[in-house]
């Protein structure tokens, strides 16, 4: 047997997926508000610049990397652009019903991409 490292698979809701994905807006949020961050967060560990711009570019990298240009669009619009569902339904041409049936698609193809 070589080497006896056993894979782990993540498995996460979409629930999970989606606060994850809302957590981008929330971070940029953030980074936009605090002229400066040392003065918003202080100087604590937990809340260090470079590893909160890093989460968001690996975030943003995963919803671009998405094959289906719907989902890839839905994703960039709600979650990094931060539009409502309306909007989104607006922008892609669609029902809210149907804009509502690409964001669970969406939040699967992001699931898949972290597992």
């Amino acid at each position: 047997m070589e080497g006896s490292k056993t894979e782990e698979k993540v498995c996460i809701s979409r629930v999970d997926a989606d606060r994850l994905l809302r957590g981008y807006g929330k971070m940029a949020d953030a980074l936009r508000s605090a002229g400066s961050w040392g003065q918003k967060f202080g100087d604590s560990e937990c809340f260090d610049e470079a590893s909160v711009s890093a989460q968001m570019y690996s975030l943003r990298s995963r919803i671009l990397s998405v094959e289906d240009t719907e989902e890839r669009m839905f994703l960039y619009y709600y979650y990094i652009k931060r539009v409502t569902l309306e909007g989104c339904a607006q922008a892609l041409c669609v029902s809210l019903r149907t804009v509502s049936r690409i964001k669970n698609r969406a939040l699967d193809s992001i699931i898949e991409k972290m597992s």
